[in-house]
């Protein structure tokens, strides 16, 4: 179910409904597919109506941030059957089975999860997300900070959702699950930007500089990063 809305640059559009059964007030959501108002399961029609006009700045402002990312990213990347591994773009398939396994098909360009059970394959996609991140991480962070001569304590992977990497006073490095579909050379600046932090714990010219000194072509990738990592967070992978 879905309310068209009037926008004040003359656009009709579709504000999806989606029930909850773990919310007790209205809110609204948005990405790249389209913008939803969640509501509970005793929901009143008048009362949605009534919430969405009083949000319709906030409707037009975010989806026509979204508009801008769809038309960067390419709508043929964006399809809700895809995901990304290593900044390629895969075809998605899940197939139920007696054991959870996945497949990856560069030929094809096709990534099966094999789940034992297709309503927490989400959680499947999140968990191997994960795996693979850490895999990634461990193999190519202890290069690079061999090469920096940079000491860490303690890595995590973690769900961040505004973060692709932290560092904390302790030295432990925090990394994002999705680093594994971006390309690799934009995981080695995410890497090395959070070893930088090691010395310097801000974004002063001095951190960049010696950004640059270590990554000398780190400006391409944090561009990459900075237009297309939002896509990536908000492609409903895992959510």
């Amino acid at each position: 179910m879905s309310i068209p809305i009037s926008l004040s640059n003359g656009k009709i559009l579709e504000i999806k409904i989606k029930k909850s059964k773990r919310v007790k007030n209205l809110w609204l959501k948005a990405d790249v597919y389209g913008v939803y108002v969640v509501v509970p399961l005793n929901y009143n029609i008048e009362k949605i109506h009534n919430f969405i006009e009083s949000k319709k700045k906030w409707i037009l402002k975010t989806s026509e941030y979204y508009k801008k990312l769809r038309e960067g990213y390419g709508e043929e990347n964006l399809a809700i059957n895809t995901i990304s591994f290593l900044g390629a773009i895969y075809r998605l398939q899940i197939v139920k089975d007696t054991s959870s396994s996945t497949i990856i098909s560069d030929n094809l360009k096709l990534i099966t999860f094999h789940v034992t059970d297709r309503r927490k394959y989400k959680y499947d996609i999140k968990e191997w997300y994960r795996r693979q991140t850490a895999q990634i991480v461990a193999e190519r962070l202890p290069v690079i900070s061999r090469k920096l001569d940079l000491h860490y304590n303690k890595v995590s992977i973690k769900s961040h959702t505004s973060r692709w990497g932290s560092c904390s006073k302790k030295r432990n490095l925090n990394f994002n699950l999705l680093l594994a579909a971006v390309p690799i050379k934009v995981i080695d600046y995410v890497l090395t930007h959070e070893l930088i932090h090691l010395i310097e714990l801000n974004h002063s010219k001095r951190f960049w500089s010696l950004v640059a000194s270590a990554y000398p072509e780190y400006k391409k990738y944090r561009e990459w990063l900075n237009r297309y990592g939002p896509l990536i967070k908000i492609a409903r992978y895992y959510y």
